[in-house]
Parts: C-alpha cells; sequence; structure tokens
C-alpha cells in the first residue's frame, strides 16, 4: 500500500494562530508557516518512524503546533531581532512519552532544521515577522478566501 504523506499546508490550520481579529498578527503567521516547516521535515526525516511510534499525521500536527506556540513565547520576549531558540527534550517526551531518546534527538535535530530554514527565508523577506511582531497580517485573510 502507498500512503501518500500529507503536507504541512494541508494538515497545519492558520485558524489554530488566532482566535479573534486581533490576534491575526505578524509573530502568529511566522509560527504558522514554523508550524508546517517543522511538520513537513519531521515527516520528511523520521516518517517511517514516527508509524513505529503509531504518531498519526494529525498527532505530528498538533505537535508542530504546540512548539511554535512555545517558540512564539521566546520571540515574544525579544525586542524584535531573530534569537537562538533551544526546544528542552522534555517537551517533546511529555507530547510523546513512548518515544525513546534516541527517537527524540532526531525529532529535535528536525525542529532545529526547521527553525533554520524558517530563518533562512526571514532574513530576506519583506513582511518582517519578527521585528513587526504585533502587526496585523493580511496573510490571514488571504488564506481564509484559499481555504
Amino acid at each position: 500500500m502507498n500512503e501518500k504523506k500529507r503536507s504541512g499546508l494541508k494538515m497545519i490550520k492558520s485558524r489554530s494562530f488566532y482566535s479573534n481579529d486581533r490576534e491575526k498578527i505578524k509573530i502568529n503567521w511566522f509560527c504558522y508557516e514554523l508550524a508546517m516547516g517543522i511538520y513537513d521535515e519531521i515527516q520528511k526525516r523520521l516518517g517511517r518512524q514516527l508509524k513505529k511510534y503509531k504518531i498519526s499525521d494529525e498527532a505530528l500536527a498538533g505537535f508542530s503546533v504546540y512548539i511554535s506556540k512555545n517558540i512564539k513565547s521566546i520571540i515574544s520576549q525579544t525586542s524584535g531581532e531573530i534569537v537562538d531558540v533551544r526546544i528542552s527534550d522534555k517537551m517533546i517526551g511529555s507530547y510523546f512519552p513512548n518515544i525513546d531518546s534516541k527517537f527524540i534527538n532526531r525529532i529535535l535535530d528536525s525542529i532545529s532544521k526547521a527553525w533554520e530554514e524558517q530563518i533562512s527565508f526571514c532574513k530576506f523577506c519583506p513582511t518582517k515577522c519578527i521585528n513587526e511582531k504585533d502587526v496585523y497580517c493580511t496573510m490571514f485573510d488571504d488564506m481564509t478566501l484559499i481555504t
């Protein structure tokens, strides 16, 4: 059976990052994009192992949103500069209690790769989601036209 992997764009909902119009801000858009990147990177690197640990696409999507929102709390404390972010293995272990430390480390590596890719795009992006983190983001409105 050839199962088709679902992408972060299909699995991560922009609505997970705002509950009202005031929350449609650039830092939340950044986190939405980061969650998709985390999902895709883990899926790409660890897809077979996810099945071994019985981690569904939906569980991985929820985890990606969870990690992204934790990173948001770190970024929110900065003055708009890009920072190094550290994710604790305990965060992963508490979300997925049935995985071993070796797999946790592989997930950490995937999150780190997704973070690096996201930040590399951000350096050249005119939207400036981190520098202007509290500014309204019209891209959320554009997403509602698509979905």
